[in-house]
């Protein structure tokens, strides 16, 4: 992973704690960046977070301010819905990673409002401070939820992202660059389905489906973070990038095996249910829409969308296009197992 154009660079990541924040954090803490701001409304995510970096380190010393000190992190408290706290952490910094976000479908379904003042307010006020700052590159973290989408959470993001993209109408004269890169399911990410069916198959508690054509993109932590490096490097701005090499399964495959794993771990009381669809569900995924064909490159392994539409070939489209639904190429449930295990999900 390329980390060189990191040196000496000042960065700020927005909802630092959560499950792509931290894994980012541990990545970055390897490149020979200057600092590394992280920012939270979750005080005992960032406690958490310190504890878990400290903790791979040998150092002998017990005050918080020494160990920011010494390596390069400072652990921010804030919200982005408040717009001070978003230029006080955005001055003197280089490059902000905007990750900060209510992501479940339920609970945005349940609080659109507050949905709405952190996805996309939230994001107009950091995107805001990063250029009243000088901020020399800032990255949205967005997701297939906003492609047609069919929920709060969906809408909100969408809303965010189409304001980051067309931000260019604030910058006049300054430099920066601001993008967005689309994510599927990050697996193992805090709150999501894999954990969940894990947790509940390890106590022996049956798992809830909501049905056998629900279909989903996955990527592993890893990978998201390699997309997120990659994008900072390449990006020129009001552009969105996607990893084009996502895996897809059904939901069913995979409860079925973890089901059938657990089971070999003397598990004989768990059952699938099939229950209802959520409110806002969708069965199946969306990368871009049909209409952006015309504007997406291929290059480094990522689908750029352009803001222009460029002229392309039909046999250049025909190959972009059986990528942009989760309807394809289904991963066996041998092959979730693995990739699980690989992922460090499964032991």
């Amino acid at each position: 992973m390329k980390l060189d154009f990191l040196t000496n660079k000042k960065i700020l990541i927005t909802g630092g704690t959560g499950s792509i924040g931290s894994l980012l954090v541990s990545t970055l803490i390897k490149s020979k960046c200057k600092v590394i701001r992280v920012m939270s409304n979750d005080e005992n995510g960032l406690y958490e977070l310190s504890r878990e970096i400290n903790s791979k380190f040998v150092i002998n010393y017990n005050l918080f301010s020494s160990q920011m000190k010494k390596q390069k992190i400072r652990f921010f408290l804030g919200d982005v819905r408040d717009i001070k706290r978003c230029h006080e952490v955005t001055r003197d910094v280089d490059i902000v990673v905007h990750a900060a976000a209510i992501k479940h479908v339920n609970i945005s379904e349940y609080n659109p409002s507050d949905a709405m003042q952190t996805n996309l307010k939230g994001t107009k006020n950091m995107v805001k401070a990063s250029i009243n700052n000088n901020v020399s590159k800032f990255l949205f973290i967005s997701t297939d939820k906003v492609v047609s989408p069919t929920n709060v959470m969906g809408k909100s993001k969408l809303l965010a992202e189409k304001f980051v993209i067309n931000s260019e109408k604030f910058i006049k004269n300054r430099k920066i660059k601001i993008s967005a890169i689309r994510f599927g399911n990050v697996i193992g990410s805090r709150g999501s389905v894999i954990p969940n069916f894990i947790s509940l198959l390890q106590n022996n508690k049956n798992i809830n489906v909501t049905s056998k054509k629900m279909a989903r993109f996955v990527m592993t932590g890893a990978e998201s973070i390699a997309s997120i490096i990659k994008a900072l490097d390449k990006m020129k701005g009001s552009e969105i990038f996607i990893k084009k090499s996502m895996k897809c399964f059904k939901i069913f495959d995979l409860a079925e095996a973890l089901l059938n794993y657990y089971k070999k771990k003397g598990n004989k009381k768990s059952k699938i249910i099939l229950s209802q669809k959520n409110k806002g569900e969708k069965f199946e995924e969306e990368l871009f829409l049909i209409k952006d064909l015309q504007k997406i490159n291929m290059e480094n392994g990522m689908f750029i969308i352009n803001k222009k539409q460029r002229v392309k070939n039909n046999k250049s489209i025909s190959s972009i296009k059986k990528y942009r639904v989760s309807n394809f190429n289904f991963m066996t449930q041998n092959q979730i197992i693995k990739l699980l295990k690989k992922s460090k999900v499964l032991n």
